[in-house]
């Protein structure tokens, strides 16, 4: 049976899985997955989608598993800081397969500058953190009228 992570597969059980661990970690401190500051806590990145609509600027996160208490939407000189943590299920479990990751995410975004940080709206639903920003009513195209 081989059991399969996004990096690489390894036969499951026995021995192997130790390595399997092993090289995981390794690559995950590698990739810097794990902060470099001695924090224990696993960090990952959440899928994100952003883009604009008229006068609207989308950002979607995916974050299933993640509690709404524990995202944290900031802006501050222009970007956008999004942080939060999903929470490891309590008890041992003996996974076959696991390809969640949890610990704690935080992922910044630079805002365009026509963007109005006051405008920012975020909701947490069914997985999804979706950001709705507007741009700053100056920013907006203006027809003009020619003069005869």
């Amino acid at each position: 049976m081989l059991l399969r992570t996004r990096r690489f597969a390894l036969p499951a059980g026995g021995a192997l899985s130790s390595v399997q661990r092993e090289m995981e970690d390794f690559f995950g401190r590698l990739l810097n997955e794990r902060p470099a500051d001695g924090d224990s806590v696993r960090r990952w990145r959440a899928p994100v989608a952003m883009w604009q609509e008229g006068d609207k600027v989308f950002i979607e996160y995916e974050v299933p598993g993640v509690n709404k208490d524990s995202v944290d939407v900031t802006v501050h000189n222009g970007t956008m800081h999004v942080t939060g943590e999903r929470v490891r299920p309590e008890g041992e479990r003996n996974y076959w397969v696991n390809e969640r990751d949890y610990g704690k995410f935080d992922q910044s975004v630079v805002l365009p500058e026509d963007v109005d940080a006051d405008s920012i709206d975020a909701q947490l639903t069914d997985g999804v953190l979706r950001i709705v920003l507007t741009k700053r009513p100056e920013a907006q195209p203006k027809k003009v009228t020619l003069r005869d």
